[in-house]
């Protein structure tokens, strides 16, 4: 009976030790002070490897370190417009991302405008700021005419992200990312370093709280494959294995455009989908039309009339497609019944010209935009995205999933944010191949 007793409870010791070396989700971590963490203990398998923490590991996070502007000058000061949104007035240069600036930035109370001559001018009565967006406007009746030179100091808190990873000797290391607005890199990792959780810094803070941390979680980091193009791209698919020609006409607004990139049109979504096709059908050759409009719905698009500048008709269906890859976050007003009435007349449409359809559903936009607090969060809350989704079920579809995408990209240790070239709605390369990768995980493998 001893024996036996005995047995159990070695038994019972290797099953304890056996578990404890599971790969958990992710590290947990903690925070312990101000500016310090504490990630572990536990085990997470990342970059190929188990990496264990017996005990838990302190580390001392450097604050995000203010910038202080002096004498920056502005030649024309616009009147400032307190419904403008995002455009109230001119952008201070350092907060400028593509096409706005990055909001939460300026530290509030820091600017002071003076004339070129040091004659400081007031606000609230020659000028305001929105600290918001960090812009600056006069005000009618003030002593800032248009057109007049000034001199503006300010001081604001650029974003960063920060990464803690497993260095070769088993032991954690805090790496800073490079400070900037808009879009921002995670931080260049050692050799054979694996990041295990990051830190985003997003303006002014007295200390770190939770929106700071990003562990890093492993089941986040799967492919995702959803090969549908059997049944759903039957044609598309069947020229790509044949090494045939085949016509793509990418629609949409202002991502498809190229927004977040600009000029690197190899970095756009489209071009990067055909650069990928290319390599997964060496044979077939890709031709990639853009039809995108800034700023516009799909309805807008459509209604534009024939022969100007952007015509659905010329752009779209004139090429006959074999594929049309469409791309509309501007569309995101649509739910419900509305949303099956455009898109069943723009699915009579595509359909008619002969091609075969993907949807896309579409990347995150700002947290405020989309009517959330938090820029962490598992499910798109946005009606359009839940009935596009819907839609294309029902009427078998094919549906680039670049939303759930997006969805994983806080688990996986990235805030979404980072990835916003105009910190609005305009992805950078990075947040371009998401689109890519869930347009490509419609294809088999050859």
């Amino acid at each position: 009976m001893h024996s036996t007793l005995a047995v159990l409870v070695c038994l019972l010791v290797l099953a304890t030790a056996a578990l404890a070396q599971v790969p958990s989700a992710a590290l947990p971590v903690s925070l312990t002070g101000d500016w310090q963490i504490t990630v572990g203990p536990g085990t997470v398998h990342l970059g190929g490897r188990d990496i264990v923490l017996a005990q838990p590991v302190p580390l001392t996070v450097t604050p995000p370190t203010k910038v202080v502007v002096t004498g920056e000058a502005i030649g024309d000061v616009p009147v400032f417009n307190p419904k403008g949104n995002w455009r109230k007035g001119v952008y201070l240069n350092c907060l400028r991302a593509q096409e706005c600036s990055t909001t939460g930035l300026l530290i509030e109370g820091s600017v002071v405008v003076k004339r070129d001559t040091g004659e400081a001018l007031a606000r609230g009565k020659d000028f305001e700021v929105d600290p918001f967006w960090g812009s600056v406007g006069r005000l009618e009746g003030g002593a800032l005419a248009a057109k007049q030179k000034v001199l503006v100091d300010y001081a604001y808190v650029p974003l960063r992200v920060d990464s803690i990873v497993a260095m070769p000797d088993k032991s954690l290391k805090l790496i800073e990312g490079t400070p900037g607005v808009g879009a921002v890199p995670l931080p260049a990792l050692p050799e054979s370093a694996v990041a295990v959780v990051n830190l985003w810094h997003h303006g002014p803070a007295e200390k770190l709280d939770d929106t700071n941390l990003y562990p890093i979680d492993p089941e986040a980091m799967a492919p995702v494959v959803a090969p549908v193009a059997e049944k759903l791209l039957p044609r598309t698919l069947a020229k790509l294995r044949a090494g045939q020609d085949v016509k793509i006409v990418a629609w949409g607004d202002s991502v498809t455009a190229g927004g977040g990139v600009g000029g690197q049109k190899e970095l756009w979504y489209q071009n990067q989908f055909a650069t990928a096709l290319g390599e997964r059908f060496p044979q077939a050759k890709v031709q990639m039309i853009t039809a995108g409009w800034g700023g516009q719905s799909s309805a807008g698009y459509m209604a534009a009339p024939r022969g100007g500048d952007k015509d659905f008709i010329r752009d779209v269906l004139e090429p006959k497609p074999d594929l049309i890859v469409m791309e509309v976050v501007n569309d995101a007003y649509l739910n419900g019944e509305g949303l099956k009435k455009q898109y069943v007349g723009i699915m009579q449409q595509l359909q008619g010209c002969g091609a075969e359809v993907i949807l896309i559903a579409p990347h995150f936009v700002r947290p405020d935009w989309m009517g959330v607090p938090t820029a962490k969060f598992d499910q798109d809350p946005r009606p359009y995205v839940r009935d596009l989704k819907q839609f294309a079920t029902d009427n078998s579809i094919a549906l680039a999933d670049g939303s759930s995408r997006w969805e994983k990209l806080w688990r996986q240790g990235i805030p979404y944010m980072s990835l916003e070239a105009n910190s609005i709605n305009h992805p950078n390369g990075q947040g371009m191949k998401l689109f890519s990768d869930a347009l490509m995980a419609l294809f088999p493998e050859q």
